[in-house]
């Protein structure tokens, strides 16, 4: 079982965002955003290993005090599986990102790797 000692920062370092919208530096090479990209897929993989984790432990903690999730009793998913599914879909969109971007490297990018 993991547990969560510090947050994960999902945000890439203020040098590296444009000072007018946040966006990543439009300066980056691929190679740099590749790297970047798998990095954050790589902690939201981290994040959902913590969720189901933290899904067990509470779904065990309601089930010893005959307990229900409320939220799950009403729309069907709780709050956990809600959280779950984005990260899941989070993951799947940095994977394709991340695939676009090798296929679009230069074989010299992909040597570099």
């Amino acid at each position: 079982m993991s547990t969560i000692t510090k947050p994960i920062n999902t945000l890439p370092d203020d040098a590296q965002l444009s000072a007018t919208n946040g966006q990543p530096n439009p300066g980056l090479s691929k190679k740099e955003l590749l790297t970047q990209t798998t990095h954050r897929r790589d902690e939201a993989t981290k994040l959902l290993d913590c969720l189901l984790d933290a899904k067990k432990i509470s779904e065990r903690n309601l089930a010893s005090i005959k307990q229900d999730d409320l939220l799950k009793r009403v729309t069907g998913n709780s709050s956990m599986d809600n959280a779950i599914a984005s990260t899941r879909k989070l993951i799947d969109s940095f994977n394709r990102v991340i695939d676009d971007l090798r296929r679009n490297l230069s074989e010299e990018d992909l040597t570099l790797l």
